[in-house]
């Protein structure tokens, strides 16, 4: 098995605050924007996917549509983000949130290489806030090992591309595949806004965790970094093929959060934990 994401920061002073999963946290940030969607709109929509529609073979990949609310610099907002197979053996995950203040749509559109490793071919991250746009782009042409980096309207960057490399969304999926092979620690090299950067985490623990969905095994990673006062943790659920279920970043007295409202993975709906699984792991 990633997208703040850019997580995984709506102004350039949020942007720094950190770079895990930048993509779900930078629609995050502007999603004081947040639609509101309702649990049962959710499971429609997912159920209606093309890709569901179209083959009842089990993708390599695991399907998804989960909604999110979060607390950003003070404000209630919401994110949705959804992970499809738009043609046979092709994929993309999305991050998308939007209302007065302006919308944010975040994308990453990849396929499985031979070797079952994720081959990202296009990114992309368009934003509007305040009447304020921009939009980024990048394109993977593995055949002549370069990615192509364009910001709004400046000249583009070429940057070589090596095997293994991610973008900010392929790389949290890598890490939630990575945990379902059971690994503890984990790098990734990831281009990030025409830039080649490493992002380094580790399991801390496991545990059962209180969400609006109801208890939720859970696994604790965090972000390895050089800043003492960068703090970011993410909880990932166990039984559900690792999808985030909550996130808490935190530098100096600034302070995010980001919680799973619900979500449905492959046509089934993530359901709590009965009680009599209800046991500190």
């Amino acid at each position: 098995m990633v997208p703040p994401s850019n997580i995984f920061a709506t102004t350039a002073h949020n942007m720094g605050l950190t770079k895990l999963l930048l993509p779900l946290l930078l629609v995050i940030a502007n999603s004081a924007f947040g639609n509101q969607l309702s649990s049962k709109a959710v499971i429609q929509d997912s159920s209606q996917t093309a890709s569901q529609k179209s083959s009842q073979q089990k993708s390599p990949i695991n399907l998804y549509r989960a909604n999110y609310s979060a607390k950003f610099s003070g404000l209630n907002i919401q994110a949705v983000q959804k992970l499809e197979e738009i043609e046979p053996g092709v994929y993309r995950e999305s991050l998308s949130a939007k209302n007065f203040i302006g919308k944010v749509n975040e994308q990453s559109t990849f396929s499985l290489t031979p070797d079952q490793q994720l081959s990202p071919s296009k990114y992309s991250y368009n934003r509007s806030v305040f009447g304020r746009d921009r939009s980024e782009v990048q394109n993977f042409d593995w055949q002549n090992s370069l990615v192509h980096y364009k910001k709004d309207d400046s000249a583009k960057v070429e940057l070589a591309l090596e095997t293994g490399y991610l973008d900010m969304i392929t790389h949290r999926l890598q890490l939630r595949r990575d945990l379902s092979a059971g690994k503890q620690v984990f790098s990734y090299p990831v281009i990030s806004r025409g830039k080649l950067k490493q992002y380094d985490y580790r399991v801390v623990s496991k545990q059962i965790l209180e969400t609006a969905i109801g208890p939720l095994n859970t696994v604790k990673v965090e972000r390895i970094t050089d800043d003492d006062k960068k703090k970011v943790s993410v909880w990932l659920a166990c039984d559900w093929d690792y999808l985030i279920v909550k996130l808490a970043q935190s530098k100096g007295k600034d302070s995010h959060y980001l919680e799973l409202l619900n979500a449905v993975i492959n046509d089934k709906r993530i359901t709590p934990l009965a009680k009599t699984d209800e046991k500190q792991l």
